[in-house]
């Protein structure tokens, strides 16, 4: 059975929903989700930074938590950067992730909390995420049939979850990125030996 988000349906009486106001308030959703996560996001912050009303925004979403599953669905898909350097490709996708940790400890653990709340945010999440652009850098360095492969693959993003959970306050995002950096580039020469 799948949970659909509940949304106002277009044909409804009164005014014709603005598709501009509706990009406009998802925008800003997903901004102030990544900016403050689960805990703190609230609708009223989401109609200012959308110049919009929360009548509007509840018209639209009848409950933050349906807002919050179509700001993430329309999320981009983030993509991994493929230039002649691996090594400086890889620290592209890890180096930003090692700086919201350090910014943003309670990100992460608040969207766990929410998945864990709501069946709906749950499969969202579940659905957008994919760990692929992480594997593909890493295999360049390590070579795409490496046995640790997915591992590490899973083992760089774990570690700044770990970190920002338990030692926030002593998170440096380039130390961190030098050292997942090292650990991959290690055990490439270790495969090479």
């Amino acid at each position: 059975m799948t949970q659909k988000t509940p949304r106002r349906p277009d044909n409804t009486r009164g005014r014709k929903r603005d598709t501009t106001r509706t990009d406009a308030i998802l925008k800003a959703a997903a901004s102030l989700l990544l900016e403050v996560g689960f805990d703190r996001f609230r609708i009223q912050d989401v109609a200012t930074r959308a110049g919009s009303g929360t009548g509007a925004i509840y018209r639209r979403w009848p409950t933050k938590e349906s807002l919050i599953i179509e700001a993430i669905r329309n999320m981009p898909v983030p993509e991994a950067p493929v230039t002649d350097d691996p090594v400086a490709d890889l620290r592209a996708i890890v180096a930003p992730r090692c700086i919201s940790s350090a910014e943003k400890p309670d990100l992460v653990p608040g969207l766990i909390s929410a998945m864990r709340s709501d069946v709906g945010i749950e499969k969202v999440v579940k659905e957008g995420y994919s760990h692929e652009y992480m594997r593909n850098a890493i295999a360049r360095i390590i070579g795409d049939d490496h046995p640790h492969l997915d591992l590490l693959s899973e083992l760089t993003p774990a570690i700044t979850l770990l970190r920002s959970s338990f030692t926030p306050e002593s998170i440096d995002p380039q130390a961190m990125t030098d050292e997942i950096i090292s650990l991959i580039q290690s055990v490439a020469k270790d495969t090479s030996s």
